[in-house]
């Protein structure tokens, strides 16, 4: 059995705490906050497929880029996620990106990060994940569209949650 590895490099490590918070309680702690949230993101958790865990745990976020998990070119987003999965990462809740947004506050200006996670529809009905950003008008929680087969740069980065261990 081959067992692929990621390129030896350190990759950001970050726990962050999920769960237990409904989606117009992460609203309102992002507006108070000053967070800016696209109408793309709101629809996405006011969607039914985005389910909060009931209870608060720490999840273990894992930091990447396309290139890290070994493509050096371009991969699709069922690309990404198989590998991810391969290396022991697996995606994240649907409540990962309002609450890390709430986290991440020292985001470097032009960086954008999307979630792992399973797709959820925004408002126009296309398969979407959060995409964490800075920009010049501040913090962002928007939407990436990431449909089975679009496809993502090298340097795109991209967070996985650290598979639980099973104890």
């Amino acid at each position: 059995i081959c067992r692929m590895e990621l390129e030896p490099r350190e990759f950001l490590r970050e726990s962050v705490e999920i769960g237990g918070k409904t989606s117009d309680q992460l609203i309102a702690e992002m507006e108070a906050a000053k967070i800016n949230i696209s109408d793309y993101a709101k629809s996405m958790m006011e969607n039914r497929d985005f389910v909060p865990g009931k209870n608060r745990e720490d999840a273990t976020l894992i930091r990447l880029t396309v290139a890290d998990l070994g493509f050096k070119t371009s991969a699709t987003t069922d690309q990404i996620y198989e590998r991810a999965q391969t290396l022991g990462l697996e995606l994240c809740p649907p409540d990962t990106g309002p609450n890390y947004r709430l986290k991440y506050k020292d985001q470097p200006l032009n960086e954008w990060v999307r979630i792992g996670m399973k797709q959820i529809a925004d408002s126009d009905g296309y398969p979407s994940v959060f995409h964490l950003g800075r920009r010049g008008d501040g913090l962002w929680l928007h939407n990436a569209w990431a449909g089975p087969d679009d496809t993502w740069a090298p340097d795109d980065k991209f967070v996985f949650r650290l598979r639980k261990s099973e104890s």
